[in-house]
């Protein structure tokens, strides 16, 4: 989950926006 996280802070919103993508279909 912290890489997650670190790759949204770099990626920014639209990197949040496919991680959700990634998190939900895991999750």
């Amino acid at each position: 989950m912290t890489v997650d996280l670190l790759l949204g802070l770099q990626w920014g919103d639209e990197g949040k926006g496919k991680i959700v993508d990634v998190l939900t279909s895991k999750y």
